[in-house]
């Protein structure tokens, strides 16, 4: 059964801002890893949406295997949506405005 998934526009640039942390601070494979660990948790969730963590009656958490972040996720009709990708110490409201 293909599950679609869509991000929220700011999605991306928290990942680059992931991305570009691990390359200033990491082997350049770090952040291969943890790009690929990303899509795999992504396919977890898409394919079992509630599976994760819930956080509240809309949302759940999806944390990223061997790495200190996580994503929040809204179930819809059609797969899911992905509001914030953040670091595990981040504030727990951010994100949490995106809809």
């Amino acid at each position: 059964m293909d599950h679609r998934v869509v991000f929220h526009r700011l999605v991306q640039r928290d990942m680059r801002g992931v991305l570009n942390h691990y390359t200033e601070q990491a082997p350049a494979s770090v952040g291969d890893r943890f790009f690929q660990r990303f899509l795999e948790t992504v396919e977890k969730a898409a394919g079992y949406p509630r599976v994760f963590h819930p956080i509240s009656t809309l949302l759940r958490r999806a944390d990223i295997p061997g790495f200190p972040y996580h994503f929040l996720y809204r179930h819809t009709a059609p797969g899911i949506r992905i509001l914030v990708l953040r670091h595990d110490r981040r504030h727990p409201a951010y994100g949490l405005n995106r809809a």
